[in-house]
């Protein structure tokens, strides 16, 4: 009964590593899923031979989607009221070329969308001197939301990959949309 729940909950398929998926993953995310994401992680990213570094930044990147999406996709019914199904969480690794290219998708209120876009377009204007100012001036400042977070972990993300963050919301209804977040980081050994 458990496994059966757990496989309605979430799969990881072997099959996506085919096109270059490392990982693929749809479904709820909680604390237990994201410790079972990364030993997964863990064994298909040391069969293709990663730099130490790279995998660090990879798995640290990982971290913080997966939190994010956890926190954040609280609030949005499994269906809006008008019926329709809101979509489910998605996450995803690819290697593409000389990057690595984090995928994410999740249900976000309508409300937090303000916000996410203002922090993400004023980190994609930072070089990383600049990222890592912000990042202390924030925990310095302390300004935490009452999910507990100061918006530390897109910082981290921006800072981590070195690289701009793409981002999109779909609306879904008029109280939900679909937040869909792409995050390269380089293979260090190229």
């Amino acid at each position: 009964m458990k496994d059966q729940k757990e496989a309605e909950q979430y799969h990881l398929t072997h099959s996506h590593l085919e096109n270059n998926t490392i990982l693929h993953f749809e479904g709820i995310i909680q604390y237990e899923t994201i410790g079972e994401l990364i030993h997964t992680f863990k064994q298909r990213i040391h069969a293709i031979g990663v730099q130490v570094g790279t995998y660090k930044r990879i798995l640290l990147v990982m971290i913080e989607v997966l939190e994010n999406i956890m926190k954040h996709s609280e609030g949005c019914p499994e269906k809006s009221r008008e019926g329709h199904q809101n979509p489910v969480p998605v996450f995803s690794i690819r290697k593409s070329d000389n990057q690595f290219v984090v995928i994410s998708s999740n249900p976000i209120k309508g409300i937090n969308i303000q916000a996410f876009k203002n922090q993400l377009d004023f980190l994609n204007t930072l070089d990383q001197q600049g990222l890592k100012e912000f990042y202390k001036r924030t925990i310095t400042n302390g300004l935490f939301t009452n999910r507990g977070g100061a918006g530390l972990g897109l910082i981290e993300i921006a800072k981590i990959s070195g690289n701009r963050i793409i981002y999109a919301f779909e609306p879904v209804d008029e109280h939900c949309y679909r937040f869909d977040m792409t995050v390269t980081i380089n293979d260090s050994k190229n």
